[in-house]
C-alpha cells in the first residue's frame, strides 16, 4: 500500500528489473484473459524462464496498477527507431472485473507522462481487429489510425491496425 492511499485505491508503479515474477504473473493473466489482444500466446510465455522475463523488463518501461496489493493492470513502452523520438505502447491490459473503472486511463496517463517527460514525440500501438472496446478507448485518448495494417502475429488470420498519438499536439 502506498502511504496515505486507502488500501482499495488503485496505485500505479513502475516495475524494476527485480520485478520479473510480478511481470510474469500479470502477463500470464492477461494472455489467459484476452488472447485475441496480444501478439504473443499464453503457451509460449508460460515456458519463459527468469532470464527471459528479466529481458522483457529491460527492453521496456513497465507500469502496473495494484489494488489491495494485487496487480490488476499493466502497460509497457518500448523505444522505437525513427526520425522523431517514438515509443510503442504494448501489453495494455486491465483485469476484466475492473474494466470501465478508470484503471486503463490511469495506466495510459502514467505511460504517456513518462514518454513525454523523456522527450518522446509520438506514441504508437497496434490494436487487433475485433477489439472494439480498446480501439474506442485509444481513440478517445487521442490516438488515430496511421492506415498501416498487418496480420496479428499470434493469429495471422486476424489483422491489426497501427494507431498513433503525437504528444506535442495534445491539449494541456
Amino acid at each position: 500500500m502506498t502511504r496515505g492511499v486507502p488500501d482499495s485505491e488503485p496505485t500505479v508503479e513502475q516495475l524494476s528489473p527485480d520485478d520479473w515474477e510480478a511481470l510474469r504473473s500479470v502477463r500470464l493473466a492477461a494472455l489467459a484473459d484476452a488472447p485475441y489482444a496480444f501478439a504473443s500466446a499464453l503457451d509460449q510465455e508460460r515456458g519463459y524462464d527468469e532470464r527471459q522475463w528479466r529481458s522483457f523488463l529491460a527492453a521496456a518501461t513497465w507500469f502496473v496498477t495494484r489494488r489491495r496489493g494485487e496487480i490488476v493492470g499493466v502497460v509497457a513502452l518500448l523505444l522505437e527507431a525513427g526520425e522523431e523520438p517514438e515509443r510503442h505502447l504494448v501489453s495494455m491490459w486491465v483485469a476484466r472485473q475492473l474494466r470501465g473503472t478508470g484503471i486503463a486511463r490511469t495506466l495510459l496517463d502514467a505511460a504517456l507522462s513518462d514518454a513525454a517527460d523523456g522527450g518522446t514525440k509520438i506514441v504508437s500501438l497496434w490494436v487487433a481487429d475485433g477489439n472494439a472496446r480498446a480501439r474506442r478507448f485509444y481513440e478517445r485518448s487521442g490516438f488515430s489510425s496511421t492506415g498501416r495494417r498487418q496480420p496479428l502475429p499470434s493469429a495471422p488470420e486476424l489483422g491489426e491496425e497501427l494507431l498513433a498519438l503525437r504528444l506535442d499536439a495534445r491539449p494541456g
